[in-house]
Formats: structure tokens, C-alpha cells, sequence
């Protein structure tokens, strides 16, 4: 009987994780139509026809980027892509809203936490395999 329910509960956890993913693989999609529809407007920011200069031409391309990241984040499942979208985040905060010099600071200390994250408290897969590979390569010699 409690193999059953075990069965059961397992069956159960695995089509919820097969649904999030395919509604991760959809919402992936949607965001890239988007950003795909956007770039139609993209001559209107390098013509001029567009009030908004320079700035504005920025910002939509950094939306579009941010946009992009979060399809890399939904697909890749790591903690650098997640540190990634937060720092273009912060960046395009930075670059496009014009915050006092108490904001500006701030978004420069959160971007330097992330770089710090990024370098010093995880590894990538190439190097945890470099590490996992040294490991064994010390303990076979011992």
C-alpha cells in the first residue's frame, strides 16, 4: 500500500515538473515574439522620427537584451544566467533613469555585489568539472 501511494506521488511530482517546464518553454516564447515584434520599431530610434534621442534608443535596447537574458535564464536553469539578467538589470537602471548620486551609488555597489557573486561564490560547470577532475587526479596519487 504505501509503495502505491510512493508511485503514486512520484507519477504525480513528475508531470508537474514536465508541465512547469513546457509552461517555462511557452512563457520563453512569448518573450522572444516580443522582442522579435519590438525590433519593427527599432528604425524609428535610429532615424530620428523618434523624440526621444539617444536615451530612449538605449533603453529599448536594453529592455530587448534583458528581454533575451530572461529567455536564456528560463532555458539554462544556472545561477549565471541569473546574476546575468540582474546585472543588465541594474545597468539599464543605471544607464537610463537618472537617479541622484545616492542611487547611483547604490546600483554600483548592487552591480559589484553581483560581480562578486558571480566570481567568487559559484562556479560554472567547466570548473566544478576542472575541480571534480584535480580532485581525482590528487586522491589516485594518494
Amino acid at each position: 500500500m504505501q509503495e502505491e501511494q510512493n508511485q503514486l506521488l512520484h507519477k504525480i511530482q513528475t508531470l508537474f515538473f514536465r508541465f512547469a517546464m513546457w509552461f517555462e518553454i511557452a512563457m520563453s516564447l512569448v518573450i522572444f515574439a516580443g522582442v522579435i515584434a519590438q525590433l519593427r520599431f527599432l528604425p524609428q530610434y535610429l532615424t530620428g522620427t523618434e523624440a526621444l534621442g539617444f536615451g530612449g534608443f538605449l533603453q529599448y535596447l536594453l529592455e530587448m537584451l534583458i528581454g533575451l537574458e530572461i529567455i536564456m535564464m528560463l532555458c539554462r536553469h544556472d545561477l549565471d544566467s541569473i546574476v546575468e539578467v540582474m546585472i543588465f538589470a541594474v545597468t539599464r537602471t543605471l544607464l537610463i533613469m537618472h537617479e541622484r548620486s545616492l542611487g547611483m551609488l547604490i546600483g554600483i555597489v548592487a552591480i559589484a555585489v553581483l560581480f562578486a557573486i558571480r566570481k567568487y561564490l559559484f562556479l560554472s560547470g567547466e570548473e566544478a568539472a576542472a575541480r571534480r577532475r584535480y580532485s581525482d587526479h590528487i586522491q589516485k596519487d594518494q
